[in-house]
């Protein structure tokens, strides 16, 4: 007998008997298994909530709800396609106007309003749209909510300007009213009216009547020369003034108490200032109210068409004299927001897909504090304390 077969023989026995402990096995460790079992929690986590639209042009898009203070990512609330992102003054609830497209690249669009519970972080009611609305990034006029919360305000563009009002509570569209060469919303800080910027330097400003079905229109003097110096659509409210900066680095202030916007200053930011700097960015601005302080994206060289061009610095501009108080640092920014209360926070987002967050020292000087990474066209922020 060889030795090959001599060990097969001393095998044989261990070979036989592997089934039948492979064939055990499972019933002598049955107890142990435990499921795992997936579960959600119920609401998000407490605190102060950084709101991100991350836009998407070829699928779903979400708005990202990160934590203020440690920028952990606490929800993802679904969107559709091309959406706008619009969070309630309480921050408790949040609307995306979409797209769904049947067909992704042709055929029929549906559009729709979608409500959100932000501490839940569940889908509300919808409201369907008539299929006009804008098709662009995102930008904070293109879906505004009435100061008194009682009507959503649409921007479309067909290209005929017009502009969708929806009473969420009764889930119903009440009117479309024409805005034919004007563009953008900034809602009054009181009732519900609204104005809009027109082509040829004014604005044109809204009452709507207590069902939403009607409005009263009146149009401001110009404020603006749209041909030499033409203004940036984002504005920062405080109060009952709007400020708005030109593609030169002017500073308007403009008041929105009556039933007509009044142009009451304008500051030259830039004036003795070398290096060519000039504003730049989406969401390019941000006030805080408590400080009376504008925070404001800049970049130097600035050429013709450079109006969409990425932060090299921050500035912070003193509201009431259009003083300049602190020039730092922060390249890359294409939009930021700032929180408005007595401490301010600023964040703000790349087009690398980044969220920052910057304290702001005494002297209004911005130190970066963190980063969270982002999905999709991240040009559209929002905070509420």
């Amino acid at each position: 007998m060889t030795e090959t077969t001599q060990a097969r023989r001393r095998l044989r026995p261990l070979v036989l008997a592997l089934p039948l402990a492979l064939s055990l096995a499972p019933a002598l460790h049955a107890e142990d298994f435990v499921p795992e079992v997936v579960t959600a929690k119920e609401t998000i986590d407490p605190g102060a909530n950084v709101f991100v639209s991350q836009q998407q042009w070829i699928g779903a898009g979400s708005i990202a709800v990160f934590d203020q203070a440690t920028l952990a990512l606490k929800a993802l609330l679904p969107t559709g396609s091309m959406h706008q992102m619009l969070i309630s003054a309480d921050g408790k609830s949040a609307f995306a106007q979409s797209s769904f497209p049947k067909r992704i690249t042709y055929g029929p669009n549906e559009m729709v309003l979608t409500s959100y519970d932000v501490t839940t972080a569940k889908v509300g009611p919808e409201v369907v749209l008539p299929p006009k609305a804008a098709m662009a990034l995102g930008y904070t006029p293109l879906l505004r909510q009435t100061a008194d919360k009682k009507f959503v305000l649409v921007q479309n563009a067909t290209p005929a300007s017009s502009i969708t009002v929806v009473d969420p509570a009764a889930g119903a569209v009440t009117q479309e009213i024409p805005t034919p060469g004007c563009w953008a919303i900034f809602a009054a800080p009181a009732g519900a009216s609204f104005s809009t910027i027109c082509g040829d330097g004014t604005f044109a400003s809204y009452a709507l009547s207590a069902d939403g079905a009607t409005a009263e229109k009146t149009v401001s003097k110009p404020v603006f020369d749209p041909e030499k110096d033409p203004i940036f659509i984002e504005g920062a409210q405080v109060g009952d003034m709007l400020y708005f900066v030109t593609y030169s680095g002017k500073l308007i202030g403009l008041k929105d108490s009556g039933a007509a916007i009044e142009k009451v200053s304008e500051t030259d930011l830039v004036a003795g200032v070398e290096g060519g700097w000039a504003p730049g960015g989406y969401e390019l601005l941000g006030a805080n109210p408590a400080k009376g302080v504008l925070f404001l994206s800049m970049h130097p060289g600035a050429t013709d068409g450079s109006h969409k061009a990425a932060s090299k610095e921050v500035w912070a501009i003193e509201l009431a004299s259009g003083k300049v108080l602190a020039r730092s640092e922060a390249e890359g920014l294409t939009s930021l927001v700032v929180t408005p209360g007595e401490t301010p926070l600023v964040f703000g987002t790349s087009e690398e897909g980044k969220l920052f967050k910057f304290t702001v020292g005494d002297d209004f000087k911005l130190t970066k504090a963190g980063e969270a990474g982002l999905a999709g066209f991240a040009m559209q922020l929002s905070v509420v304390e």
